[in-house]
C-alpha cells in the first residue's frame, strides 16, 4: 500500500484546490457568455435582430392584403399560386430597398399554400340566397352555405336595402354556426325605432346580447364590427367547436353583399355559380407560408413566417 506522508497529502490539497478554482472561473465564463449571447439575440439593436424582424413583419404584413386582392382575382389553384409567388418576390423587393444601401441582402419567397374556399355574392341588387343561375335552379331562402367548416375567415356581409328587413324578429335574416349546438345572428329593423337596425347574437349558452346601428348595415363578422363599429354582441361561433355548419335563413326577402373565406369546408356545388354575377364558391389561398432570408456583415437570419389574411378578425 502506498506510504502517503502529511507533506504529501497537503501537496495533493492544494493541487486539488487549484483544479476546482479553475473549474469555478470557467464555469463562470461559460455562462456569463450564454447569458451575453442569450440578450445579444433578444436586444435586436445589440445584434442588428430588430431590421431582421422589422423585415419579416413589413414582409408579412404586406402580404396579408395582397393574398386577399390574389383572391379576389384568380379562379383555379395554379393561377392563385403563380399570382401570389410573384406578389411575393414584389413585396419583398420594395420591403428590402432601403436595406440595398447598406449593404444587406434581404428576400422572401413562396414556400407552401393552405387552400381554403371563397364564399360569396357581389351584386348589391343580390339576395341572400343561394345561386340564381341557371334560371332552372332551386332558389332557396334558407339553405347551406357550408359545411365541415374547420375555421372561417374575412367573414363580413352588407344589407343593401334595409327597408326589406322586417320591424320585429318573426322573419329576420340570419346566419346560424351550428355543430350540434346553435349560435345564430339575427339582423332586424328596431321596433321601437324603424330607422335604427339590430344586431341579436344568441349563442348556445348564456344570455342574448344586441348591437344597434344605422341604416344599410355592414357587418364584420368574425371581426366582430356594426358599421366599423365594434359590436360586443359579435362573438363569431362562441360556443361552437370545429367542424361546423353555416346557414341562412330567411336569405330571399334581403338584399345584400357577402363574403367570407373556409377552411376544410365541404360544399355542394349545386348552391353556387361562378363569380361575379351569382353566389360562387372558389379555390382561395386561406393560408401561406414565406421563407424570410436576411444578410449582413454582422448577421445571418433565417426564417418560415405565416401570412394570414383575416387573421385579426377570427
Amino acid at each position: 500500500m502506498a506510504d502517503l506522508r502529511s507533506d504529501d497529502r497537503a501537496q495533493v490539497l492544494l493541487v486539488a484546490g487549484f483544479v476546482l478554482a479553475a473549474s469555478f472561473v470557467a464555469l463562470t465564463l461559460v455562462l456569463n457568455s450564454v447569458i451575453y449571447t442569450e440578450n445579444l439575440a433578444t436586444r435586436g439593436d445589440d445584434a442588428g435582430g430588430g431590421d431582421a424582424i422589422s423585415y419579416r413583419n413589413d414582409v408579412a404584413d404586406g402580404l396579408e392584403s395582397v393574398v386577399e386582392s390574389v383572391n379576389r382575382n384568380g379562379s383555379t389553384q395554379s393561377v392563385l399560386r403563380d399570382k401570389l409567388s410573384r406578389a411575393v418576390v414584389s413585396t419583398s423587393r420594395r420591403a428590402a430597398q432601403f436595406q440595398v444601401l447598406r449593404g444587406i441582402s434581404a428576400n422572401a419567397t413562396l414556400v407552401s399554400v393552405e387552400w381554403g374556399t371563397r364564399i360569396g355574392q357581389n351584386r348589391t341588387t343580390g339576395n341572400f340566397t343561394n345561386s340564381t343561375v341557371p334560371a332552372s335552379a332551386d332558389v332557396a331562402s334558407d339553405w347551406t352555405v357550408a359545411t365541415g367548416v374547420a375555421a372561417t375567415r374575412s367573414a363580413r356581409f352588407n344589407v343593401t336595402d334595409s327597408s326589406e328587413l322586417a320591424l320585429d324578429t318573426g322573419s329576420p335574416l340570419e346566419f346560424r354556426v351550428t355543430d350540434g349546438s346553435t349560435w345564430t345572428l339575427t339582423l332586424f329593423k328596431n321596433v321601437s325605432d324603424g330607422s335604427v337596425t339590430a344586431i341579436e347574437v344568441d349563442p348556445p349558452s348564456g344570455p342574448s346580447r344586441v348591437c344597434s346601428a344605422g341604416s344599410d348595415p355592414t357587418v364584420g363578422l368574425t371581426a366582430g364590427t356594426f358599421n366599423g363599429t365594434d359590436c360586443p354582441a359579435l362573438d363569431y361561433g362562441e360556443g361552437v367547436a370545429a367542424p361546423y355548419d353555416i346557414e341562412v335563413r330567411n336569405g330571399r326577402q334581403f338584399q345584400g353583399t357577402y363574403s367570407l373565406v373556409v377552411r376544410d369546408a365541404t360544399i355542394d356545388s349545386t348552391n353556387y355559380g361562378t363569380a361575379p354575377d351569382v353566389p360562387f364558391a372558389l379555390p382561395a389561398v386561406y393560408e401561406a407560408t414565406v421563407h424570410v432570408e436576411y444578410q449582413s456583415t454582422s448577421l445571418s437570419y433565417a426564417t418560415d413566417t405565416r401570412v394570414r389574411p383575416g387573421e385579426s378578425d377570427d
